[in-house]
């Protein structure tokens, strides 16, 4: 059966097809299914053959649609775009065929045997029953099954990674699409190319659009209508959002040239198949949600209400709370003796506040008393492995991330606790819960047993969470939840610009650099108006002076910020000054993505078999072979090709990209540019991530517009309406 190709208009003017025969392979990478092969074809001869083709025997017959082009190195060769599985027109073309490892159980001496007993009718009488293959001596009725069974799987897949070639997917993804589906896969795609989209990775909405065109799915249709209504919703998701208002959605959708029946049709399937869910967020209000994140919302205001039925009642008695009180190197002031009161009354409380606040203080205290009176299981957990480490050598106790305390299942995707297997624990404290996204908040809280107390901490001004929603915020800003804000400075002296600057910005002051006696600060301002002026400065700072000053190693102890990826002051061009800068000499390979060796890099998804997490830094320190060595904490992990796009260059990272990081020395550049992404609340975090140094170098107009724009960006979600409505 052939793909589906395209049609003569479509055809570019220099396409061709070749027929012949796989005779022989110079080149094949396993990963990305890209050879480079001698092809045999009648009149030719031997040509050479490249192109991502997937995986291919020797001995097929097939019919490769491409160019010709001169390779500079290697010469003519036919550039193959995607190919077709033909027949052998030969006996011994036929053995060669059936023997090429194509096919389960049919090897080179099975294929001689089946040859000399049909000739030419072969393949029918394996595409026929079992019965007719035990003709054959020696082939009985087992083997006979298996051997037809194997010819189908393997004209099966070939047949179908052809067409689904034919669609323009890569190898590797029609690998996977085969892998899930079978035989349905190219169906599947015909009937709903939209669903590769989140489905399968690389695959973007633009791909899906081109293959459905490509299989004459009309561009105003429901189907396409369905699709894009999923899209909208995923990305959505992406910039936070756990829902979008009905009205936005059909703006959106009617842009797109989508007419009303076919927006209706497309809206109707996607309810009806479980993939959108349509609710009333008030009387004149509806918004669309994810399956998924509907749940998850919903999920998460029961489980909280669910908690906090438990007795409101004290932990500890005034006699332990006075003793631990007193025995602290910190006395607690009001607002911490307050905290420190609910949290061991109420079964689900919060304490917020920005830097030197107490927050770690009152946590300390919490847990001292809590161990006084000796029967509770206490567990301390955060979003990622950096806060969780953080949160460790902050207390002196274990703390974990939410995923391991979970006990996550990188095969199924889910969670070892949940309802039905609650954690043992009777007090679950959870730090940085500003990261803390929607879905991760209700598979935690699920697991959580009756009776048991939890406590959020973190800093609802920070940037909220990556992931969708801002269930810090939303706790905080709901009455039902019992929640302390700590809002007097502990940190006080010659170190305190840090906290006093990290202040100023909240309260919408310009904030000022700092200097001692002694003439040194830890934080500072420098103002630049041009762009290139100012990234030579972040150079020259971080290359020599922070060095030279403070003794700070670049690839070690700092953390360069920016707000946005493009322009001159942008994570991209800085990452590039920086490298070249920083690591001149490194090593690197063709297929390393422009890694290098010696340089910083970050992991930017979660790998729970590495046991790396999002926003992990480490450092390329060799290459084996295919395989990227880079060094994370005290653990070498190796990264072939495939897996490179887990990470990026750290020199630079976003203010986003670094949250729940903590860096000795921190720089922030901040440009006019930046101007779509200045917002007091992204300031706030980038200067709270630096522990003993802070360095802003941007132009008066940037620092002020971010200083005095207080607007937070908009996150659609019915977090706070569900839990008004059920209180």
């Amino acid at each position: 059966m052939s793909p589906p190709a395209p049609t003569s208009s479509k055809l570019p003017q220099d396409h061709e097809s070749l027929d012949g025969q796989v005779a022989s392979f110079i080149f094949r990478s396993e990963e990305g299914g890209f050879c480079v092969f001698s092809f045999l074809v009648e009149d030719l001869g031997a040509v050479t053959v490249a192109g991502k083709l997937g995986s291919l025997h020797e001995g097929e017959f097939l019919r490769l649609h491409g160019k010709w082009a001169q390779h500079p190195r290697f010469g003519r060769q036919f550039q193959a775009q995607w190919s077709e599985h033909t027949s052998p027109t030969t006996l011994r073309g036929l053995e060669k065929y059936l023997g090429s490892g194509a096919f389960p159980g049919v090897g080179p001496d099975m294929a001689k045997r089946l040859v000399a007993h049909f000739g030419e009718h072969t393949l029918q009488a394996l595409e026929g029953s079992s019965d007719t293959l035990q003709a054959v001596p020696g082939i009985g009725p087992k083997r006979a099954a298996a051997l037809a069974a194997g010819f189908r799987e393997g004209r099966d897949r070939h047949r179908v990674l052809a067409e689904l070639r034919g669609f323009g997917l890569s190898a590797n993804h029609t690998g996977n699409l085969y892998e899930r589906w079978g035989a349905q896969a190219v169906e599947r795609v015909k009937q709903d190319p939209y669903s590769l989209v989140g489905d399968l990775r690389g695959i973007g909405f633009q791909t899906a659009d081109r293959i459905a065109e490509a299989v004459g799915i009309p561009r105003d249709s429901a189907v396409r209508a369905r699709g894009v209504l999923v899209h909208l919703l995923r990305e959505a998701a992406r910039e936070g959002h756990v829902c979008l208002p009905e009205t936005l959605v059909l703006e959106r959708l009617d842009a797109l040239g989508l007419s009303t029946p076919s927006i209706i049709d497309g809206i109707k399937q996607a309810v009806e198949a479980g993939r959108v869910v349509l609710v009333g967020m008030a009387e004149t209000n509806q918004a669309f949600y994810l399956q998924e994140l509907h749940v998850a919302e919903a999920g998460l205001v029961k489980e909280i209400q669910r908690l906090q039925k438990a007795p409101a009642e004290s932990l500890a008695t005034p006699q332990q709370v006075m003793a631990a009180m007193q025995q602290t190197a910190y006395p607690p002031d009001a607002s911490q003796r307050q905290a420190l009161e609910m949290a061991l009354c109420a079964p689900f409380s919060v304490i917020t506040g920005g830097p030197g606040t107490g927050k770690t203080t009152t946590m300390r205290l919490l847990l001292e008393i809590l161990e006084r009176v000796g029967t509770f299981a206490v567990r301390l957990a955060s979003p990622t492995g950096r806060a969780a480490k953080r949160l460790q050598e902050a207390t002196g106790r274990e703390a974990s991330t939410i995923h391991r305390l979970l006990g996550f299942d990188p095969t199924s995707g889910g969670f070892r606790h949940d309802s039905d297997e609650p954690l043992h624990l009777n007090y679950l404290v959870v730090d940085e819960v500003s990261m803390l996204d929607l879905p991760l908040a209700y598979a935690l809280l699920q697991a959580v047993p009756d009776g048991a107390r939890v406590l959020f901490v973190g800093d609802a001004d920070q940037l909220p969470s990556v992931g969708p929603g801002a269930v810090l915020r939303d706790c905080v800003e709901l009455d039902p939840i019992p929640t302390v804000r700590l809002d007097r400075i502990h940190r006080q002296g010659e170190d305190s610009g840090i906290v006093e600057a990290a202040h100023a910005i909240l309260n919408g002051e310009m904030p000022t650099s700092t200097h001692s006696q002694a003439g040194t600060g830890d934080f500072y301002v420098s103002y630049r108006d041009d762009a290139e002026d100012a990234a030579d400065l972040v150079e020259l700072i971080i290359a020599e002076r922070m060095p030279e000053k403070y003794g700070i190693d670049p690839l070690v102890d700092l953390l360069v910020l920016s707000p946005m990826y493009r322009g001159t002051l942008g994570v991209d061009a800085l990452n590039q000054r920086l490298s070249t800068r920083l690591n001149p000499d490194g090593e690197s390979r063709e297929w390393s993505k422009g890694f290098r060796i010696g340089d910083r890099v970050m992991v930017v998804r979660n790998d729970y078999e590495r046991e790396v997490f999002n926003g992990d830094t480490g450092e390329v320190i060799g290459f084996d072979g295919n395989e990227m060595l880079v060094q994370i904490e005290n653990y070498v992990h190796s990264y072939n090709q495939k897996d490179l796009d887990d990470l990026i260059p750290a020199y630079c990272v976003t203010v986003h990209r670094s949250q729940g990081s903590e860096a000795k020395a921190v720089l922030i550049v901040l440009g006019n540019t930046h101007y779509p992404m200045l917002r007091r609340n992204l300031l706030y975090t980038a200067v709270t991530r630096g522990k003993e140094l802070v360095v802003l170098v941007t132009s008066r107009s940037a620092l002020r517009r971010a200083v005095s724009n207080n607007q937070e960006s908009t996150r659609y979600g019915g977090f706070c309406l569900r839990f008004q409505a059920t209180s």
